[in-house]
């Protein structure tokens, strides 16, 4: 395995395309939440203006300014005159800047929540990526503009990237992918998958890289989480089933209500409203079934 010949983003931008989840970026928090603040200032200071204006041509002595707050056609015609004079027209001059102005403020309102709104890379992929690009059997980049601190252990930095990744992967499937198939790789992975070319040579040598497809592993863990959701009733039933000592029902219907709350937690995605609900009704599913007088049942079986 030779030495790779140094890279930059051409090689960066090709590995990024084979793993979309290693596309790690600066999100410029602070850099949009300013430019925010100078759009409202200026937008702010040309509202001001405006109504400083509209509160003069209301009272002009020109009876075609007094109707620029009730015809848009007067306004607008205000600019088209060549007899007017700068006074007549500056309402519509800033109206006309305000517009575009609130464009492009609204837009940079809704693509900076949108950044916002895409998670953090996880550690491991953050380190898988730094190690990529540092070893010369690998990656080999070097970036020398001001963004090769981007991939930097710098933790102000760090706290500013931002992955393309799914963003609504459960914490299990997170646990999964980025923990245990790591202890699988070091213990059993890296003896039984071929290694294979991941990208051409001419980008760098990958003949002695393992891959695991974040797709199959997604796949799995869904399986394997659909299972636990199936089995999990299943197992409380034939639980209950044996215990017939009331009290001692009653705290396994508490700890298995625990651990079902725990498990849509940890599982899924579901919002608290929604753990709530079905929590709600899988006790009530069991204290209807379980919890029931001897007398009461008795009587239903007549």
């Amino acid at each position: 395995m030779g030495i790779t010949e140094l890279g930059g983003y051409e090689r960066l931008a090709g590995y990024m395309s084979q793993h979309p989840e290693l596309g790690i970026f600066r999100r410029f928090g602070a850099l949009g939440h300013q430019t925010l603040l100078y759009y409202q200032a200026e937008i702010a200071r040309l509202e001001v203006r405006l109504r400083v204006v509209q509160e003069q041509d209301r009272k002009s002595d020109s009876e075609h300014r007094k109707m620029y707050d009730q015809a848009w056609i007067a306004l607008s015609e205000s600019a088209e005159s060549e007899i007017s004079s700068g006074s007549d027209r500056e309402q519509y001059d800033l109206i006309m800047k305000l517009r575009k102005l609130m464009n492009q403020y609204q837009k940079a309102l809704y693509y900076h929540k949108k950044t916002l709104s895409l998670r953090k890379p996880h550690r491991k992929l953050l380190e898988d990526l730094r190690e990529w690009m540092r070893r010369p059997t690998l990656g080999r980049i070097q970036i020398y503009s001001c963004d090769w601190t981007t991939w930097q252990p710098i933790k102000e930095i760090e706290e500013d990237l931002l992955t393309f990744e799914n963003s609504t992967m459960d914490e299990f499937t997170s646990l999964v992918t980025y923990t245990a198939v790591d202890v699988y790789h070091k213990v059993l992975g890296r003896y039984i998958h071929v290694r294979i070319t991941i990208l051409p040579l001419t980008y760098s040598d990958h003949r002695h890289t393992v891959t695991y497809s974040h797709h199959a592993i997604t796949r799995f863990t869904r399986t394997l989480t659909v299972f636990l959701a199936c089995m999990l009733p299943i197992g409380a039933i034939v639980l209950l089933y044996t215990v017939e000592n009331m009290t001692k029902r009653l705290t396994v219907i508490a700890c298995l209500t625990g651990i079902f709350s725990v498990s849509m937690n940890v599982f899924t995605m579901a919002t608290l409203s929604e753990i709530f609900a079905a929590t709600a009704a899988y006790v009530h599913q069991y204290n209807s079934k379980y919890t029931s007088s001897p007398i009461v049942v008795s009587r239903q079986s007549l």
